[in-house]
This record gives C-alpha cells, structure tokens and sequence, in this order.
C-alpha cells in the first residue's frame, strides 16, 4: 500500500522541476483530477503510473526506486558494478575515454566523488601532489576528489586560488543537493565538506573576484611549479543503471604552457 510519504515526495519534484499540476497532467496524459488526487492521497497511483510520472519530472534513477518503494512498489532500477559481465562494454568504453585523454588527466568518479579510476596523468598529478613515488602509497583521502580538494590532509594548501574555487564548488554541490537528490549520503557529503577547518562559514555569501580567464581554473603552486587547469565533466547519455547515471568522467585540460610541459615531459 502507498505510504502517506508518497504524496509528499511527489509535490516535492513537481515544485523542483516547476511543473504545475496541469502541466504534468499534460505530459503523463491524465486529467489534472487525477493528480490532484494522487498528490491529497485520494488515490493510489499504479506502478506504471509512478514510473511515468518521474519520466515527465525526469527525476533520477536513484530517486525513482525510491517514489516505487514509498508507493508501494518494488524497485525498478538496478545499481550494478563495472565488474559485471554487462557492463563490459561500458568498462571498456571507460578506459578508452581514460587513455584518449593522457598524457593529461582524467579520472571516472561516482556520485559521492569517490574516484573508480584514473589515467596515467591523473596518477602522476597526485603522486606529485602528494609527495609519493607511486599510486599505493597514495593516502585515503586522494580516493575521493571533494575530500581532496577541501580535507586539511589533502592538496588545498598547493592549490593557489582555493580561496576563489572553494565556494564555488560548494555553491554548486549545494545547488545539487537541492535540485537532484533526496536527504542522503550526499547531503551528508556537503555537510562534511562544510565543516572542515578552514572552509569559510559564509560561503553561500561568497562573491567571485573579477577573473581574468573566460574560464575558472585550479592553480597549483608546488615546488616552485605553476600549474592551471580547467576541467571538462562527461556523463553517459542513456543510463537505465543508478551507477552509470551518477558516473562522472571528469577530464582536465592546461591551462598555461607550464601545465602542459609538466605531462607532455616524460
């Protein structure tokens, strides 16, 4: 049976999405009564009803299992590992992407940031960044690139501009939150990042200086190099799995000359 939840969740979309009732009526092919109804509890939607509601709201896959299993439903949406025999050739597709872009970085993370895999680029910024010869000596906390970036034990005190880029990022893994996921493990990912020393309390009130490139970039000063990049973000196009809908292939490009000598020597 639908639980009292389910209404709730599902005004909840609507308003993120800036649907009136009608307008979704119109895109699900239903009479504004009926989701009325479904939204005061009146009525029960089907499964497919359900389904076919987050379609027209375009709420994630994660989030979906979630409005089924708070209807009533089982989930519909599977959350698979790269290792299993059908995603092979999205694995493959993975490291493809990964090789095509050395000798500069790229690193596939998931939804909580948490890095699956990176090219040889990728690598041999972080061992440089971390002051290790090889990848196994890298500390945890090079395992996922929020931590990284704002943890008092990861790279921010090489990073030159993080006093610019830190808000920055926070103001959109916040807007995120709000947008796309429900209270969870990356609402709890934001709250960490908050709280760690250091990270201005008044970051949402943050105001970016005048930046002189047409595109924000990370600075790194470290043992007397000068490295900039900027950074592309690639997603799958056609997900029907929770993993790869918040797979993440993130691709760094240089910025200055000094960047790019810094992976094109060997």
């Amino acid at each position: 049976m639908q639980t009292e939840e389910f209404p709730r969740m599902l005004k909840s979309w609507r308003a993120r999405a800036n649907v009136s009732q009608l307008e979704l009526s119109m895109l699900c092919d239903v009479s504004q009564k009926h989701i009325s109804f479904i939204e005061t509890a009146r009525s029960s939607p089907s499964r497919a009803m359900v389904l076919q509601i987050c379609e027209a709201l375009n709420v994630p896959l994660r989030d979906r299992n979630g409005l089924l299993v708070t209807a009533g439903f089982a989930p519909e949406f599977r959350e698979s590992a790269l290792s299993e025999p059908e995603m092979a050739e999205v694995d493959k597709a993975l490291d493809m992407m990964l090789s095509h872009q050395d000798p500069f970085p790229a690193m596939v993370v998931d939804g909580l940031f948490n890095v699956q895999r990176a090219n040889l680029g990728a690598i041999k910024l972080q061992c440089f960044l971390y002051d290790v010869d090889h990848p196994e000596d890298l500390p945890p906390v090079a395992g996922n690139m929020m931590h990284s970036l704002f943890s008092p034990d990861g790279i921010r005190d090489h990073i030159a501009n993080w006093d610019e880029i830190a808000p920055f990022f926070l103001k959109q893994l916040h807007a995120e939150a709000l947008a796309h996921r429900t209270a969870g493990p990356f609402s709890d990912l934001v709250r960490t990042l908050e709280s760690y020393d250091g990270v201005p309390s008044d970051w949402k009130r943050h105001q970016p200086n005048h930046w002189q490139a047409p595109i924000l970039t990370v600075d790194i000063d470290k043992d007397g190099k000068r490295l900039s990049f900027f950074s592309t973000i690639a997603t799958l196009g056609t997900p029907r799995d929770i993993t790869l809908q918040e797979m993440r292939i993130e691709s760094y490009f240089p910025a200055n000359d000094a960047t790019r000598r810094f992976f094109s020597d060997a």
